[in-house]
């Protein structure tokens, strides 16, 4: 068992540190490689923050095990889920764009089964053309969807692998766009008090071509660190700290921090802060927690900074145990 911890930690390391020195580059043909411009890539409402209480973290959630949320950002932290968890958000996005998400996952022996669906919807406008100007009298309404079946295993009490699959689709009004991407984690206990590390490739899937231009999917490596300043998470108050380190293939390295508080076990204070970003640079959140019998009901929100430009992006969910 021993060795099997220490072969998770090397290859989260592993993974990790080649995410770091990645570089993102465009292939011009023989002669010139040029580095890819920012925010060049497919299907970008898969970079949306879905969870309030990982946007409240600062979206510093690859190292944060045990919760249904991580099918969103790391697989491999499903496997610590005891029972079943379910969360369903809506966040109110930049422009008047919504996004709706839901995820439910089940243990079953030493694996988790789980299934989550994201749909973003940007606000509908009314069509005009170069011969009416003023309106068709058509409204234009667009919308991606993305539905995904997650596997993850505990291989020991303190290591967890996961993958999941997932289908997406993006409506552009005049086509629609579909392929499949797969996201991949791993997860482990260092055996160091409370440290646990955690590493994930995310959107990992084909070129896709619009128009006569191909790009790629929003590929993420994601390395995380998390663990209690003071506490235990069996005990009803406590402090998780959480650091990572993020490459993207359409931007370049970024860092997440953040921080949750328990108290009592009922309520949650959060708070952190994505550095190299433009907009959502900090976030605050908070969470209720209430059990009925033996099952939990738990209900998050997020607030997160918009800039000058927009309104802050805000999200709520309902999510429990069951």
């Amino acid at each position: 068992m021993k060795r099997i911890t220490i072969a998770a930690l090397a290859l989260t390391f592993g993974i990790g540190l080649w995410a770091s020195r990645a570089e993102a580059k465009v292939d011009y043909g023989d002669l010139l490689e040029y580095p890819a411009m920012k925010g060049q890539s497919a299907y970008t409402f898969l970079k949306i923050v879905t969870s309030p209480r990982a946007a409240g973290m600062g979206n510093a959630f690859t190292a944060v095990l045990g919760d249904v949320d991580a099918i969103f950002y790391n697989p491999g932290g499903l496997g610590f889920i005891k029972g079943g968890q379910y969360t369903f958000s809506y966040t109110r996005w930049l422009v008047n764009a919504k996004l709706y998400t839901g995820a439910v996952a089940y243990r079953m022996g030493g694996n988790v089964w789980g299934i989550s669906v994201v749909s973003a919807r940007p606000e509908a406008y009314e069509e005009t053309t170069s011969l009416q100007p003023l309106g068709t009298g058509r409204t234009v309404q667009l919308g991606d969807l993305a539905i995904g079946l997650a596997f993850a295993r505990q291989m020991t009490d303190r290591v967890s692998w996961g993958v999941q699959a997932r289908r997406i689709q993006e409506d552009l009004f005049l086509k629609t766009s579909s392929t499949w991407n797969v996201d991949m984690g791993i997860s482990a206990y260092t055996g160091y008090k409370s440290l646990r590390v955690a590493a994930t490739l995310r959107n990992l899937g084909k070129e896709v071509t619009v128009e006569t231009r191909p790009f790629s999917p929003p590929i993420y490596f994601n390395f995380g660190l998390s663990g209690e300043l003071f506490g235990k998470r069996s005990d009803p108050s406590y402090l998780t700290l959480s650091l990572e380190t993020l490459f993207a293939t359409d931007y370049g390295q970024r860092w997440h921090l953040g921080g949750e508080y328990w108290i009592a076990n009922a309520l949650a204070l959060r708070g952190g802060y994505r550095f190299n970003y433009d907009v959502e640079d900090y976030s605050l959140g908070l969470g209720l927690k209430h059990k009925i019998k033996d099952k939990d009901i738990r209900v998050d929100v997020s607030y997160s900074n918009g800039g000058k430009s927009f309104d802050a992006p805000l999200r709520f969910s309902l999510g429990g145990s069951f």
